[in-house]
């Protein structure tokens, strides 16, 4: 029981680490895309072509996106929290198990 409750805490210590790895990555891969699309953003647009209902929507979509930039670095941090505490304090169970095998008595001689 002791080897496998240390092999199974070493598979768990493993997929914690795996998933805290793809939520960052993702995460960071969102924030280029946010970033790449805001320093696009701040190239020269012909604003003068837009009606002012559709500038104001372009500053709103900006403004959306600098924000969701904003929130990332802590939603990381939220993420490894949330995932080391559902990882944590792994309780090891071992249930016992038997398999009766039924035979009719025909088949048994």
């Amino acid at each position: 029981m002791n080897e496998r409750t240390t092999s199974l805490q070493k598979q768990l210590q493993e997929r914690c680490d795996k998933e805290i790895n793809d939520i960052t990555a993702i995460l960071e891969e969102l924030k280029n895309n946010i970033e790449r699309e805001i320093k696009e953003s701040q190239q020269p647009v012909q604003l003068e072509l837009f009606t002012d209902t559709e500038k104001e929507q372009f500053e709103r979509n900006r403004s959306s996106l600098q924000m969701r930039l904003e929130q990332i670095p802590d939603e990381i941090k939220q993420e490894i929290a949330l995932i080391k505490k559902r990882f944590s304090a792994p309780t090891p169970r071992l249930f016992p198990l038997a398999i009766t095998f039924l035979i009719p008595q025909k088949m048994a001689k």
